[in-house]
């Protein structure tokens, strides 16, 4: 385990500098605010713009149609779990009178009352 209670040593200054922006300097003159990244393969400029009325309507329209296909697919799970089930019942209901007739008849004449 490390002891970090030795006086000894400096503390360790920070790998590179702060970049400081004056106040009310943080967006350009398109309104964007912007940031400097150091890291990996040099320095990147990452702008993130204010979305304008066609991203809007165009994100609207992908989450739209992501929830579409999900309504969708999970109808077409319901439909293949359902209708057997409901071809069953329904298949039930309409033999239910003969089988039922036929029961009694043989239960009748395995019991010698023909």
């Amino acid at each position: 385990m490390a002891d970090d209670h030795h006086s000894e040593r400096s503390p360790e200054r920070p790998r590179s500098e702060p970049e400081i922006i004056p106040p009310g300097n943080e967006r350009d003159r398109r309104g964007r605010v912007w940031t400097r990244y150091d890291g990996g393969y040099g320095v990147h400029r990452i702008y993130i713009a204010r979305p304008g009325p066609l991203s809007i309507m165009l994100g609207l329209f992908i989450v739209g149609t992501i929830v579409g296909l999900g309504i969708l697919v999970l109808a077409g799970v319901l439909l293949l779990l359902w209708l057997p089930i409901v071809i069953a019942g329904i298949l039930l209901a309409l033999f239910y009178g003969p089988v039922r007739y036929h029961w009694h008849r043989l239960r009748d004449w395995f019991g010698g009352r023909r």
